[in-house]
């Protein structure tokens, strides 16, 4: 018994479990983060971390001091916390253990994602039959409590599925053979990303997933924006009206002129704080001493401002411009370099360094339209993946050609 489960490579197993929970369940996902914690910290000092990790420490460190230095420094207490789910880059890149090991950890988050997406297709059929039911406006109905498979909230869900869903097709586009079980499961997730009716998500989607073609068949990338619009002429009504109202917002049922008010007070504070901004977790006490006098008082009710919508204008706004600088240098730095060892690399990297690189892209887009680095469930993913990505484009380099 004793000589089997020392077979098993358990910080490796410990460390993806934490990686592709995080699709399914935030608390089983840190509970495995733990662990790898405790199997991987020795070997943190010897692992090859992915290009610019250095820039995270510093992230850190700034974080600490834009904290100590505002107003109520106990008040950032809850980003202090977060840090935890940061080491998941130092517990996966002492873990890593060749291709084979980060293959298995994919697939494994390719699954739990598929779960999640059949889920959320079975809580969209309720909904739309209770609307029915209750004689409701599906569109005013749905578009407050949608769709989160296993998720708590559908921005959180639709961050989930994009990750599975530009993997999933990186691995259809440049892996040979094909499996039909990544097509098929590809089906049930598009439906619920699009159900998902979270549009800062289909826009980060369709940039990796250009990424992606650019990269697979250089001249269909002409042919996805026309396939998209004749996409759009041939959609149900609800789902049509919430694609138009990207450039065509309903009122006060869509949220366009709330992220417009968000940025420009974002835009303020950082005027204002441009070094160490407002503070972790003060960006709500001060929105309204913050926000333009043109914003109509009292806000709506509907108005949600814990944080502003935007990972670039959050950071900057609460931590000052070099900590934002940081946190999105290390993703641009470790992005780019996956991208360009992905060109490089054979049929069995491949698709998942693309994959990888695709993931990111689409959440740095998606970041514009929301602060989606503050869900540890998307900032595990993001953080996990580059640090596998970082992994293979460096085990790749050492391989003799």
């Amino acid at each position: 018994m004793l000589d089997a489960l020392k077979r098993y490579n358990w910080p490796i197993l410990a460390a993806g479990a934490a990686l592709a929970a995080s699709v399914a369940s935030i608390a089983v996902s840190q509970i495995c983060l733990g662990v790898a914690i405790l199997l991987t910290i020795r070997q943190w000092r010897h692992a090859k971390y992915p290009p610019g990790a250095s820039l995270l420490l510093f992230f850190f460190a700034w974080t600490l001091l834009a904290a100590s230095l505002s107003n109520t420094p106990i008040a950032a207490f809850p980003q202090i916390k977060k840090f935890f789910v940061y080491l998941i880059v130092p517990c996966l890149a002492a873990a890593y253990n060749g291709p084979d090991s980060a293959k298995n950890i994919l697939t494994a988050l390719g699954a739990a994602g598929t779960l999640s997406a059949l889920w959320s297709l079975l809580q969209y059929a309720k909904t739309f039959s209770a609307a029915q039911a209750a004689g409701l406006d599906f569109t005013t109905a749905y578009v407050a409590d949608r769709i989160t498979g296993f998720m708590s909230h559908w921005m959180t869900f639709g961050g989930t599925m994009m990750t599975v869903f530009l993997l999933g097709l990186a691995y259809t586009l440049f892996n040979k053979p094909i499996r039909w079980r990544v097509p098929a499961a590809l089906i049930f997730i598009a439906a619920a990303l699009f159900l998902g009716w979270t549009r800062g998500i289909w826009i980060g989607t369709f940039a990796g997933a250009l990424y992606l073609i650019w990269f697979w068949r250089k001249s269909f990338v002409l042919a996805l924006p026309i396939l998209a619009i004749a996409a759009v002429a041939v959609m149900p009504q609800p789902e049509k009206d919430r694609v138009l109202s990207i450039v065509k917002p309903r009122g006060n049922t869509d949220s366009n002129s709330h992220r417009a008010a968000l940025f420009f007070t974002g835009l303020a504070m950082i005027q204002a704080h441009p070094l160490i901004g407002v503070g972790p977790e003060q960006v709500e006490r001060n929105f309204e001493h913050y926000a333009p006098e043109d914003i109509p008082r009292p806000f709506p009710r509907a108005w949600w401002y814990g944080h502003l919508h935007n990972i670039y204008i959050q950071f900057s706004a609460d931590r000052g411009i070099p900590a934002m600088l940081a946190i999105i240098g290390f993703f641009f730095w470790s992005t780019w370099t996956i991208a360009r060892a992905a060109v490089r690399a054979g049929t069995d990297r491949k698709w998942m360094l693309h994959g990888i690189a695709a993931v990111s892209i689409g959440i740095l887009v998606t970041g514009i339209f929301e602060h989606n680095l503050a869900d540890s469930e998307i900032l595990m993913l993001a953080l996990g993946l580059i640090t596998l990505g970082g992994s293979l484009a460096a085990d790749q380099c050492t391989i003799p050609v």
